[in-house]
C-alpha cells in the first residue's frame, strides 16, 4: 500500500476504508468530497504540519468549536472527550521502533471520518494494513482504525520493555558470573529507557481508558470492547512490568557500586598496611638524617649496617605484626 501523500506545508495520508476490511490509498480531494455526499468512510493521516496549515484542514472537515479549539491547542498530553458530534483523543507514544524518541498524536473523530494528527513523522505507520488486519474486524470502521493505532502504540511499547526486561536478565546471570564484565554506563542507560517507557506505558494505560468511555457518533466502540480491554490489560501490564523493572535495575546498580565500594576498601587497606610498615622506617630516616656532628653511630664502621638491620628488622616485625592481627585476609 503506497499511500497518496502531499506537502502543502503539511503532509496528508488519505484511506478509505473499504468493505473488505482494509484501507485504499486516495487523495485528499476525492476524499472529502465523497465524506462530504456521504459516499463512504475514510482516515485522513497528517503530520509535520504547522497551526496555519491544520487551520485550513480543519476547515475543510467543518470541525467547530470545541473540537476544532482542542484540535489546535493539543497539550501534548493524554485527554479524550465526547461530544455529540465526534470525539477528540491524545496520547503519547514512541516515534521510532528503537523506542528512543517519544512523540504525541491525537485524533479527531467525526461520523464516517477519522483525522490523526502527529507533526512528527512515526516510523512504520505504512503498515497499517496489516495492522488492521490482526484486529480481525468484521468491518473496518474509523473505530476500528483507531483501535489499530492504539494497538500498534501500545505493542510498540511493550515490546521495548520486554527487550529491557531481557537485557536486565542477561546482566544479572552475567554480573552472577563476572560482575567486573557489567558495563555501568550500561546500567545507567537501561535505567533512562526504563524511565522513559513507564512513563509512556503509564500514560498510554490513562489514555486508553479515557478512549473507551468517550463514545460518540463520531467513534462508535459498541463493536470493539474486546480489543479494547486487552489494549488496556497490555497497558496495564506493560506500566506494571516498567515498576517492577525499576527496581530490578536499582538492585543492580547497587551491586555494581558495592562492588566498586569493597574494591577501595581494598586498596585503601592495602596502602594503610604498606603506610604502617614504612612509618617506623620514615622515622628513623628522618632522625639520622638530621644535621647533627655528634650523633650515636654515625661515626662507627658498623653503624650503617645496625641501622639498615635495624630498619628490615622493624619492617618486618610489622609485616608479621599486621599478618598476625589478620590485615592481610
Amino acid at each position: 500500500m503506497h499511500p497518496v501523500e502531499f506537502r502543502s506545508p503539511m503532509k496528508v495520508s488519505c484511506y478509505q476504508l473499504d468493505a473488505g476490511r482494509s484501507l485504499v490509498a486516495t487523495s485528499k480531494a476525492e476524499a472529502l468530497d465523497r465524506w462530504r455526499a456521504g459516499d463512504g468512510t475514510f482516515w485522513l493521516d497528517v503530520s509535520e504540519y504547522d497551526r496555519e496549515s491544520l487551520e485550513g484542514l480543519l476547515d475543510e472537515v467543518g470541525a467547530t468549536g470545541f473540537l476544532r479549539r482542542r484540535c489546535l491547542r493539543q497539550a501534548r498530553g493524554t485527554s479524550a472527550f465526547a461530544l455529540p458530534e465526534g470525539t477528540f483523543a491524545e496520547w503519547v507514544m514512541f516515534l521510532d521502533r528503537q523506542c528512543t524518541k517519544r512523540g504525541h498524536a491525537s485524533a479527531l473523530c467525526l461520523e464516517n471520518l477519522l483525522v490523526t494528527m502527529h507533526v512528527e513523522p512515526i516510523e512504520g505507520a505504512q503498515d497499517m494494513n496489516r495492522v488492521v488486519g490482526l484486529l480481525e474486524l468484521d468491518r473496518v470502521s474509523t473505530a476500528g482504525v483507531l483501535c489499530a493505532i492504539l494497538s500498534r502504540h501500545g505493542a510498540r511499547t511493550a515490546r521495548a520493555t520486554r527487550a529491557i526486561r531481557d537485557r536486565l536478565l542477561e546482566l544479572g546471570q552475567l554480573m552472577d558470573d563476572d560482575i567486573d564484565a557489567v558495563d555501568p554506563l550500561e546500567l545507567e542507560r537501561l535505567k533512562r529507557s526504563v524511565m522513559l517507557t513507564d512513563a509512556v506505558a503509564e500514560e498510554q494505560e490513562e489514555a486508553f481508558e479515557l478512549i473507551e468511555q468517550a463514545q460518540s457518533k463520531g467513534l462508535d466502540l459498541s463493536t470493539l470492547q474486546a480489543p479494547l480491554r486487552l489494549l488496556r490489560a497490555t497497558a496495564g501490564a506493560t506500566f506494571r512490568l516498567n515498576e517492577r523493572m525499576d527496581g530490578r535495575v536499582e538492585n543492580l546498580l547497587r551491586r555494581v557500586q558495592d562492588q566498586k565500594q569493597e574494591l577501595l576498601n581494598q586498596r585503601l587497606g592495602l596502602l594503610t598496611i604498606v603506610s604502617a610498615i614504612f612509618l617506623p622506617l620514615t622515622l628513623l630516616a628522618g632522625i639520622w638524617g638530621m644535621n647533627f656532628e655528634d650523633m650515636p653511630l654515625l661515626s662507627d664502621p658498623v653503624g650503617y649496617r645496625i641501622a639498615l638491620g635495624t630498619m628490615v628488622t622493624l619492617g618486618v616485625g610489622s609485616a608479621w605484626f599486621l599478618h598476625k592481627r589478620g590485615w592481610f585476609s
